[in-house]
């Protein structure tokens, strides 16, 4: 039951009730989209790898704590922990905790004693406050005290 003048819907039965191209309801027909644009982004790793200034490399999943000695006190054996070699001990025992989720890699100082700082590539320094999570992308820095990791 198209109306006069224009063609009937893809896909509409003759006898449907709602006809989409009334003049009635406004309707715009969606342009179809490139192949290119038309593939959704795609997901984040499920791991990284963090490369740190000390020579270590260590790949996360999940959640965990990073630090010089760190321990979870809440019993989640889910957690990774990251142990961070830090002869000057800048690096605070549980200095930063990380999560990777559908959006990427989160980091958060934990009220640690030197600070957390990332640096996005191509970016400038950006100081976390305790509690406060940041993303970070591949390619990019976290200064830990004076120690440092490079997400991949």
């Amino acid at each position: 039951m198209a109306e006069p003048g224009l063609p009937p819907f893809p896909g509409a039965a003759d006898t449907g009730v709602w006809n989409a191209r009334s003049s009635r309801i406004p309707y715009v027909e969606p342009w179809p989209l490139p192949e290119e644009q038309a593939e959704s982004t795609p997901a984040p790793p499920s791991t990284f790898v963090l490369e740190f200034s000390t020579g270590q490399a260590v790949t996360i999943a999940g959640m965990g704590l990073i630090g010089r000695a760190p321990r979870d006190t809440g019993g989640d054996v889910s957690l990774q922990l990251v142990s961070v070699d830090d002869p000057g001990r800048s690096v605070s025992k549980v200095h930063a905790r990380f999560e990777i989720d559908a959006r990427g890699l989160w980091i958060e100082d934990l009220d640690s004693g030197n600070g957390t700082v990332i640096v996005q590539p191509g970016g400038s320094p950006t100081p976390l406050r305790p509690g406060e999570r940041n993303g970070v992308g591949v390619g990019g820095v976290v200064r830990i005290g004076r120690q440092s990791f490079t997400v991949r």
